[in-house]
């Protein structure tokens, strides 16, 4: 088990952020660079193509920051691509039942644990396998599998997705979460925080790491105080936007 891998089972601290739109493979590394340890590559909302995402996770392989792709459903086309491209792992938006989790980990799984199709003379291999099934069962181990939960269902059933094996975390999709309940945009409001304790209360109870896609950092340090250890911080869509109103506003200062 790699050191990533083996924080998440011990939910332990993990930084990392969103890649929105930038497909330049070097920015991973200036990621890494300034020590986040892993990216979620965003091909539910983001228009990324499977060049630019083999791109990126290449590079992301060579430099040791994990590459988590949020894939646009649960399918196995899409979860195949990708999972041979060399990616970390998966981040699956809109779980609602502890079933459509179960199908996802059969499409990211070799056998005995899933019903991945093996091609291995592929990127995820480094083109070599000495022994099959030390590879299927490295494999297996190493990917990282995370479910976003974003609707009421969801919180509802939080326990039982956590609890699916090989499913090894959830992460907590707000801005859903809070256009479902009414109220758009409020993300911390006493409703939202609410579902969220409860999510937390499921997922220690499952021994599940869980955390957030967030950018405001006093946020994420009340849900770090409340129990949580993933952190996606914002975008780099996010960084740029800021550094550069933040350039402007010192500029005009002077």
């Amino acid at each position: 088990m790699d050191a990533f891998k083996e924080k998440l089972c011990n939910q332990k601290n993990v930084i990392g952020t969103m890649i929105s739109e930038i497909s330049t493979p070097n920015l991973v590394r200036m990621l890494k660079s300034a020590g986040y340890e892993f990216v979620f590559v965003d091909c539910e909302h983001g228009y990324f193509d499977f060049n630019e995402i083999a791109n990126i996770t290449s590079v992301g392989n060579g430099f040791g920051i994990k590459v988590i792709v949020r894939v646009p459903s649960v399918q196995r086309e899409f979860i195949t691509k990708v999972m041979d491209i060399g990616v970390d792992g998966l981040l699956l938006p809109q779980i609602d039942t502890a079933q459509q989790a179960k199908e996802a980990v059969q499409f990211a799984k070799y056998a005995p644990h899933g019903q991945r199709g093996i091609s291995t003379t592929r990127a995820h291999t480094g083109y070599h396998v000495d022994s099959l099934p030390d590879y299927l069962k490295t494999a297996n181990n190493r990917t990282v599998l995370l479910a976003q939960i974003e609707s009421r269902e969801a919180v509802a059933n939080s326990l039982d997705i956590a609890s699916v094996e090989g499913i090894d975390g959830l992460i907590i999709g707000p801005n859903d979460m809070a256009a479902e309940s009414g109220i758009p945009g409020q993300v911390f409001a006493p409703e939202i925080k609410e579902m969220v304790a409860k999510v937390i209360k499921n997922c220690k109870k499952a021994g599940k790491s869980l955390g957030i896609v967030d950018g405001n950092i006093e946020r994420l340090h009340y849900w770090q105080s409340q129990g949580m250890n993933i952190f996606c911080i914002g975008s780099e869509v996010h960084m740029i936007l800021k550094g550069a109103k933040e350039n402007m506003k010192a500029f005009k200062a002077e």
